[in-house]
């Protein structure tokens, strides 16, 4: 396998799981990828060019520890400009502004991915969320520009960034669901379409964001032509463009109150 500045982390630990103790002896910033949770929702997203700007290092310096570890990698042309995050201005309203400083967390060496999580869902629509980390979060930058916000970034010391979120237009469970791809005819014709090809999880005990990440777990392993059935509390709104991004088509079913099944398969 040949290792690139737009190789994805995932990548490379299906090619060689070792491959995480190596990237999280680089920088203390990466020893968050030992944890599983949080590595099964961030490393699809992650390049190495990512991942070193959270670093701190250029993607020439990461690509050499991972030749160190056995790796057959292309460097980066030295002329070339690193890529930045995109940014998008954000008319900012103190008022409206939830802070969350998440550095006594990192340096606690928890994960503060949860709890980050759960200022998103817990922020008003119109709200802003002000992240105040010690590196800036590309991948959680990357997660939430995909669900509809806005990111914004502020360099305030070589380890304090504020990062802003704040959604670009309230959205609801219909918009979200005519932007993504819907399998016709009915659920029941479909589900019995797929025979014994099925798997079949329950997520509705879990807590956010549990349900995703096992969601995104069992898609991953699913064999050629079986579907999964989930059943779920709710229409799953952040998995919805997880599942697009990675061409899988769904359809669901309201049961009844706090129960929604639905079918996951690949998209024709």
């Amino acid at each position: 396998m040949k290792v690139t500045k737009d190789t994805k982390i995932v990548e490379i630990l299906r090619e060689n799981t070792e491959a995480i103790t190596v990237i999280a002896a680089i920088n203390k910033h990466f020893k968050k990828l030992n944890n599983p949770v949080l590595r099964k929702v961030l490393a699809p997203r992650v390049k190495v060019k990512d991942a070193a700007k959270i670093g701190n290092i250029s993607s020439n310096e990461f690509l050499k520890h991972l030749e160190n570890a056995g790796f057959q990698v292309e460097y980066e042309e030295e002329n070339t400009a690193q890529n930045q995050t995109k940014n998008n201005p954000i008319n900012l309203d103190k008022e409206k502004t939830v802070v969350l400083d998440v550095r006594p967390t990192i340096q606690a060496g928890n994960d503060p991915f949860s709890e980050i999580m759960q200022a998103i869902k817990n922020l008003e629509d119109d709200g802003t969320l002000e992240v105040i980390n010690v590196f800036e979060p590309t991948p959680l930058i990357h997660i939430l520009q995909e669900k509809g916000y806005h990111c914004q970034t502020k360099k305030v010391a070589s380890e304090e960034y504020h990062t802003f979120f704040k959604k670009s237009i309230p959205t609801s469970h219909q918009e979200i669901i005519s932007e993504l791809p819907i399998q016709e005819g009915s659920f029941e014709e479909k589900l019995v379409s797929f025979g014994e090809n099925l798997k079949e999880i329950d997520v509705r005990h879990l807590e956010m964001p549990e349900p995703m990440v096992s969601i995104l777990k069992e898609i991953d392993s699913l064999p050629e032509g079986y579907v999964l059935l989930v059943h779920h509390k709710k229409i799953p709104q952040f998995l919805l463009p997880e599942l697009k991004s990675r061409n899988y088509t769904w359809m669901h079913k309201e049961i009844g109150p706090r129960k929604t099944d639905l079918l996951i398969f690949k998209a024709d």
